[in-house]
């Protein structure tokens, strides 16, 4: 009997999309960013180091071809942002999840899977 491709094409797409916990995704390091941030007065400011987690080696050439354009997404969404939007761990999840929906939305080859904050200072 033969299967229905769409749901084989179904069936093969969970399979990719399965995401081990155990297994170690290779990572795009990005230089720091250092931005003011939306705060009255303008004095603060942010300064983050971010590591991109992938969900395939195979991102990591369209990640350095499009490093402009990733720093850019970042730099926008960056000094929208209030001392008080990122100064919990909730702000800093929320900020984590809106980058990477926002990096996610034009990768093609994968996929950001984390980004984990190496550095996340205010002053």
């Amino acid at each position: 009997i033969p299967q229905d491709p769409q749901a084989q094409h179904a069936e093969d797409k969970a399979a990719v999309t399965k995401i081990d916990p155990d297994e170690i995704r290779p990572v795009k390091s990005l230089e720091t960013f250092i931005v003011n941030l939306s705060d009255r007065g303008g004095t603060r400011y942010l300064r983050t180091t971010m590591d991109l987690e992938l969900t395939t080696k195979n991102l990591i050439p369209e990640i350095e071809q499009r490093l402009p354009q990733i720093r850019n997404t970042i730099l926008m969404i960056l000094p929208c942002k209030t001392t008080q939007d990122i100064n919990t761990i909730e702000g800093k999840i929320k900020l984590r999840d809106e980058i990477m929906e926002k990096l996610n939305s034009f990768l093609r080859t994968g996929s950001v899977s984390n980004i984990y904050f190496t550095e996340f200072v205010i002053q």
